[in-house]
């Protein structure tokens, strides 16, 4: 059935305005109850009267009453007519906030009555781009760009759309085009010094970053980037001082606000300071090398990580209380009980006790493994034979194009495999069980998989078994990190400028692995024969080899 807007006469339509003025009036005297009220009766009028809907929208948010303006939307939606214009204004609407499935799916609306409506266009490839459907929008602000050749605005869009593909040089020369057209868009400067981050040239991302700033300075995003910039060149203090915007921005997780009780760098004697795990599992196994030291500044620590991180953590800080985080919070007024005096996330204590490289310890303390599992992996490996036993762990069980252009493939490690005197052991987080099946038929390789181990589920396990290996060959990940972490020495792949090392070249947080950098277009087999030419070469020199 056709969707018809209600029929509203001068007269009513004059007194929406006046309600809708009334309420306006109300707000500013902070009568927000009372403009909830008029707005309200406007929209249920007519719920197409798009200064009350707005207004009563962000109220609401405003308010932390999010479901509301859900619903609001929707019934607007609903009740929109098949006109291109309400149902671009509708969609705008829904996006400013933040409601971008309702916004996606009017302007899908609006481009089945025009497929060459400019704005939904360029919108609606701005709204997939951030679902990974890059080449949907590429197709999309190709369209656009074809009714208006010189939007910059449109080329931005494109070089993320190339960008999440993994297409570098695409999406560059699309950001050139942007700034060639429109040189004061903060937003494509942000979005290129990001990219430039990416392949590994962070001197220039700095300069792209620092423009997008002077242009927009309170951009959370842009500051995040810059602070990661500044800590992949090794400007180790002012990158901490930026790091958190990551939590404005929404890049670092899980924000858990406690006002009035964030620790600030004070003296901690006598004090408990409770730590949260932030990020990813890795970012948590290298931050927790400050707590060693942290341990001996407090009245008690508290620690909250992820629960498979429990029993280790447990086992090597046992004057600290470790707990399963909870991603309770003072506030959102859900934490039962506050247990500490200050708290803060572990990036916060990482960039309060690791300002500088000087900070950093050479032969850092090491998380312990469980005795009794460490013996039943001595056990099982005494059973591969003779020869060093080397942790393998070839890609991240993360697979995206940005991802897979920094990975290798099993297939380019055959010869290092094939090594005589050498047992290796698969530590690929996650498991990959049928690709190394059919690559050890193909190719005549073993590596060895440790019964019954879920590398991923079972990381009391895992740590046992990497404690107990001599060497460890991989990507820069979780199991890399954990391995780190044991001290177990290595070598590893990762992206040229990667934060982690901190502008040295050189793991700061865990000396005993050495670092391969790499950027797209990177020739696998060669640094597939460098990584394990070092492996070897490092084994022969300890004697194990």
């Amino acid at each position: 059935m056709t969707k018809r807007r209600l029929s509203v006469g001068n007269s009513v339509l004059g007194d929406l305005q006046k309600k809708y003025e009334q309420g306006v009036r109300l707000l500013d005297q902070g009568r927000t109850d009372d403009a909830l009220i008029r707005f309200r009766k406007v929209v249920a009028a007519d719920p197409l009267h798009f200064q009350a809907l707005t207004v009563l929208c962000r109220t609401l948010m405003a308010l932390g009453r999010a479901d509301e303006v859900v619903r609001i939307l929707d019934d607007a939606a609903a009740a929109a007519p098949e006109d291109e214009k309400h149902l671009l204004e509708l969609a705008g609407i829904c996006f400013t906030f933040k409601y971008v499935q309702r916004a996606e799916e009017l302007y899908r609306r609006v481009l089945t009555i025009d497929p060459d409506a400019f704005v939904a266009l360029g919108n609606l490839a701005g709204i997939v781009v951030e679902q990974a459907h890059y080449q949907e929008a590429v197709d999309l602000v190709s369209h656009a760009l074809e009714i208006r050749p010189d939007t910059a605005e449109c080329y931005n869009t494109l070089g993320r759309a190339l960008a999440g593909a993994a297409m570098y040089e695409e999406a560059e020369a699309s950001y050139r085009r942007a700034i060639s057209l429109n040189p004061d868009l903060p937003t494509v400067y942000a979005n290129y010094g990001a990219l430039l981050d990416i392949v590994g040239r962070q001197q220039e991302a700095l300069k792209l970053l620092q423009i997008a700033l002077n242009i927009n300075p309170d951009c959370d995003g842009t500051r995040w980037n810059l602070a990661r910039a500044l800590l992949a060149t090794g400007h180790i203090e002012a990158g901490w001082d930026m790091y958190g915007f990551g939590f404005a921005c929404g890049e670092r997780t899980p924000y858990r606000p406690f006002p009035g009780l964030i620790w600030e760098g004070e003296d901690l004697t006598d004090k408990t300071l409770m730590v949260w795990r932030e990020q990813g599992l890795g970012d948590d196994l290298y931050f927790s090398t400050c707590y060693h030291e942290l341990i001996g500044e407090v009245g008690h620590l508290i620690i909250e990580t992820d629960p498979r991180l429990v029993p280790l953590y447990a086992r090597t800080w046992p004057k600290a209380t470790v707990r399963a985080e909870t991603g309770t919070s003072t506030g959102l007024g859900n934490c039962d009980t506050v247990d500490f005096d200050v708290t803060a996330p572990a990036g916060i204590v990482a960039s309060r006790r690791r300002r500088s490289l000087d900070s950093f310890p050479a032969n850092p303390p090491v998380l312990v493994a469980d005795p009794v599992r460490r013996q039943a992996a001595r056990e099982w490996l005494s059973t591969l034979g003779p020869g060093p036993r080397i942790g393998f762990c070839w890609r991240s069980s993360v697979r995206n194009h940005v991802r897979s252009s920094f990975a290798t493939k099993l297939e380019h490690w055959t010869e290092f495999l094939k090594q005589d005197g050498i047992q290796v052991v698969s530590l690929q987080y996650g498991g990959a069980d049928e690709e190394i099946a059919e690559a050890e038929e193909k190719y005549g390789i073993r590596i060895h998989r440790m019964p019954g181990l879920d590398t991923m589920n079972d990381l009391e396990g895992t740590a046992a078994l990497t404690a107990e290996l001599d060497f460890f060959v991989a990507q820069w990940n979780a199991s890399s990190e954990m391995a780190g972490a044991l001290g177990i020495p290595g070598v590893v792949y990762l992206p040229a400028g990667n934060p982690v090392m901190l502008g040295t070249g050189l793991i700061p947080w865990h000396p005993c692995l050495r670092p391969f950098q790499i950027k797209p277009g990177f020739d696998p087999l060669a640094l597939a024969g460098a990584m394990g030419g070092e492996a070897l070469t490092q084994l022969r020199a300890a004697g194990k080899l």
